[in-house]
């Protein structure tokens, strides 16, 4: 690969994309929840009339109430409980014995027994119900967001073609900047602008602080006066009196796109903190809520920032971008250890205090 440079290519009009735009996807990575049907098995009974059918149903509501996301009776037939709750030697019988149901409804529930497969759980794409109801009937409840992101309709055509635009950034500075290794692009979507770049050095498979992920978390903290990694780059320098800061960028990548006829359109730098505000004092808890803070407080970490890398980022790098609060990762390359696809969902663990979505740029191989 040719990492001397070439002539800067032909100013285009950003309203439409390019060719090698058109040929790149951004796909939605949702968790396995969003992708698989999970089935458990279930004792049912056949009711033998329809007039069993309230006292029945009352009764199980009282001493079973499970199964809220599946209809509880389907044709006669009732879903009494998971067969997981019927311990080894145990009869179903014997298992409902123990909760006192009266003789006429215990009669009830053990006719016709057998076990059915149902849905674990409620469905929450419309291709998913569509299937779960071929095993049970089931209560759903469309969600028109989780529908976008999975038909990628979640973005506007504007911010479609910045996306993609960004996913090409990353392989040129890769290219043409970091001698083809990782890099990592942090940019406040509200303007849209780059609040920060950063690629790995060649010490980054020795020393993990040195992946790009890392060095741009970092980056972002210098542009609000902090910033813990100690640096040998050059930052470029505020003019006086200025309302944006571009301390979070090192000059090395901010003159090649300065100096680069194809990227005068691109906007710089991160909204300056706003010190002694009341965003100093706010909660843990309160700036996990996201985006809209960053507009009403000011930047703080990465909130409410999106995140474009070349390389899917580590299980380290991911939890940097859980603590410094990021909005959105978006990744060209899967990784061996990547955290996202690869080996694990990290975004997917509900037991975190900070979610951010996952897209990745899926291509034919134009930005390859």
């Amino acid at each position: 690969m040719d990492t001397c440079g070439s002539p800067p290519p032909v100013k285009r009009n950003r309203q439409s994309p390019t060719d090698d735009e058109d040929s790149v996807e951004i796909r939605a990575v949702l968790s396995h929840e969003y992708n698989e049907i999970a089935l458990i098995k279930v004792h049912s009974c056949q009711l033998e009339t329809k007039q069993q059918l309230q006292s029945v149903i009352q009764e199980l509501s009282q001493k079973l109430p499970r199964f809220q996301h599946l209809k509880r009776v389907h044709d006669r037939n009732v879903l009494i409980c998971p067969t997981s709750d019927v311990g080894g030697a145990e009869s179903l019988e014997e298992h409902l014995q123990r909760y006192a149901f009266s003789a006429h409804v215990l009669r009830a529930l053990c006719h016709q027994v057998k076990v059915v497969e149902v849905p674990a759980r409620m469905p929450k794409l419309r291709v998913q119900y569509e299937q779960m109801i071929q095993h049970w009937p089931c209560k759903f409840h469309p969600n028109h967001y989780s529908e976008s992101l999975r038909n990628g309709s979640n973005f506007s055509i504007s911010q479609r073609i910045f996306h993609k635009r960004m996913g090409q950034l990353l392989t040129k500075l890769s290219t043409d900047v970091n001698k083809d290794r990782p890099v990592g692009i942090c940019v406040d979507p509200r303007q849209p602008s780059i609040v920060s770049i950063a690629g790995a050095s060649e010490s980054s498979s020795a020393d993990g602080h040195e992946h790009c992920s890392m060095l741009l978390v970092d980056f972002v903290a210098r542009s609000q006066q902090g910033g813990a990694l100690r640096s040998n780059l050059s930052f470029v320098e505020d003019q006086e009196n200025t309302k944006t800061t571009l301390r979070g960028l090192p000059k090395a990548y901010y003159d090649y796109l300065k100096k680069n006829e194809a990227y005068q359109d691109l906007k710089f730098g991160a909204e300056i903190s706003r010190k002694g505000q009341p965003q100093q004092q706010m909660s843990e808890a309160e700036h996990a809520q996201g985006a809209d803070n960053l507009a009403k407080y000011g930047p703080y970490l990465c909130t409410g920032y999106d995140v474009y890398l070349l390389q899917e980022p580590c299980l380290m790098c991911s939890m940097a971008f859980v603590h410094s609060r990021a909005k959105r990762i978006f990744f060209l390359r899967p990784s061996d250890n990547g955290a996202l696809v690869t080996r694990f969902q990290l975004h997917a663990v509900k037991e975190l205090n900070h979610h951010y979505e996952v897209f990745q740029f899926t291509t034919d191989g134009s930005l390859t």
